[in-house]
């Protein structure tokens, strides 16, 4: 069973301190664990603007790029990564680190991760030592092959394949010809945005 950290949580999020509602806007990226491109953009862009607008962003990650499944009748299913195996292995990880940790606390690991080629599990895990054998028992199990097969259909209904990765949709489907926007001026793109969704200037 996929937990339910995977779907979107509701597009509003109650502020008890001060009972007021904050409409979020939802985000989905699309993303592979070692296309330099994605490093660029989640480190330098995304997460930073994550971490300032949180509370106004309904933000998903799908961890699987251009790869691709083969799958034949009664064998294991073959996985396909633009950067090789060591990428399917760590896209497959990238989703159970989101299927069993928080989103708030899913999104820093993963951030840890995407700084460079050269970051570990064992670095960015620190601080949720009590979930990290339930990540891997997940990711080199048949759950984690589950989640892999999800983010393949996900993907799939975007654009098959993707042209471009990181590829990013808002509220709206995804449009080719807005990716720029998204990729290099994400913050000021997201707050457009919400403000022509919600009305609200962030």
């Amino acid at each position: 069973m996929i937990s339910s950290s995977l779907a979107f949580p509701a597009g509003e999020e109650t502020n008890t301190t001060t009972n007021q509602t904050v409409k979020k806007l939802p985000v989905t990226v699309y993303y592979e664990t070692l296309c330099g491109d994605s490093m660029v953009f989640i480190t330098y862009h995304l997460y930073p603007t994550w971490l300032r607008r949180s509370t106004e962003m309904n933000l998903r990650l799908v961890p699987f790029g251009k790869a691709s499944i083969d799958e034949e009748p009664d064998t294991p299913p073959k996985y396909y990564c633009q950067h090789g195996p060591r990428e399917c292995k760590l896209n497959i990880l990238h989703g159970c680190i989101l299927d069993k940790l928080p989103f708030e606390k899913a999104f820093p690991v993963v951030a840890c991760l995407m700084k460079n080629f050269r970051t570990d599990f064992e670095t960015c895990i620190k601080g949720h030592e009590a979930s990290k054998q339930t990540i891997l028992d997940c990711s080199e199990g048949q759950q984690g092959a589950t989640l892999f097969k999800q983010f393949a259909n996900e993907t799939d209904n975007v654009h098959r394949p993707l042209p471009f990765v990181p590829s990013i949709v808002g509220d709206q489907p995804y449009d080719y010809y807005e990716q720029d926007d998204w990729l290099y001026r994400f913050d000021k793109t997201f707050a457009k945005r919400y403000e022509a969704k919600f009305g609200v200037k962030l």
